[in-house]
């Protein structure tokens, strides 16, 4: 496949209130998406299947999650089988600040997933995340763990600063996959081109992370699945080594 190297203006443009990077071009879906198709780890029950083979190694990174710890979560029910139960969880609420569920983002401390694992006394591996936190309060989210704008902004330039910023970087956002864009012709897939640092704009204007975010060389492959709290990233070994080592992250090494 023919890769054409674009050059990108560091200048920004503003859209509804926010600075967007003037790098990122929406375009056709021609070829570009022909390699993921090609898989042959498609039949792997691993996280590891959404991505196409060949990468010396694959990680599992898991997306920022803070706690309210002025959230007294041991007093808290779940139970909403009677008027009293539902009564009992709005005062909960209204007194903590909660809104749907999420305690309020200025209150948020950074937690990571491993001391969660350790107050559950579950195994911290890369089986665990928000899904497993969710199942261990007997499907119901906690209402002291929440997520906010700017853990996640800092996740992405942490994230984009070790895949390299500047790297030509493809993000797709597939229809089938819940990521579409209404159009006159219903919902449709989309395709933008840019650079990896644009990963941050992306999330604001979809407010998700695209499908698939890759190099256009390939070197790297990010792949999210709709509502999942995990990103899966095919890499070599050696950037792979250097994400499992950073302290700003979270992430597991998959076959």
């Amino acid at each position: 496949m023919e890769i054409i190297l674009l050059c990108y203006e560091a200048a920004k443009v503003q859209v509804s209130n926010r600075s967007y990077s003037m790098s990122l071009k929406s375009i056709a879906i021609d070829t570009q998406l022909n390699w993921l198709a090609s898989s042959e780890l498609r039949n792997d029950n691993s996280a590891a299947r959404f991505l196409p083979h060949g990468f010396g190694a694959y990680l599992v990174i898991l997306l920022p999650l803070g706690i309210d710890r002025g959230v007294p979560i041991e007093q808290y029910s779940f139970s909403t089988r009677t008027i009293q139960d539902l009564n009992a969880r709005v005062y909960f609420w209204n007194q903590y600040g909660i809104v749907n569920g999420n305690p309020p983002p200025e209150n948020l401390e950074h937690i990571t997933y491993r001391e969660i694992a350790q107050q559950l006394g579950l195994p911290y591996d890369a089986t665990f995340n928000s899904e497993a936190i969710f199942k261990a309060y007997g499907n119901h989210w906690p209402p002291h763990l929440g997520g906010s704008e700017a853990f996640d902004k800092a996740f992405i330039q942490s994230l984009v600063a070790l895949l390299g910023a500047d790297t030509a970087t493809y993000f797709y956002g597939d229809a089938e996959d819940g990521k579409y864009h209404f159009t006159d012709d219903g919902l449709e897939s989309w395709f933008e081109s840019g650079i990896a640092t644009d990963l941050d704009d992306i999330l604001q204007q979809e407010n998700d992370f695209p499908t698939y975010t890759f190099a256009t060389d390939h070197s790297w492959c990010l792949y999210h699945q709709e509502d999942a709290s995990w990103l899966v990233l095919g890499c070599s070994r050696s950037l792979a080594e250097t994400i499992a080592a950073s302290v700003a992250l979270e992430s597991f090494t998959i076959s």
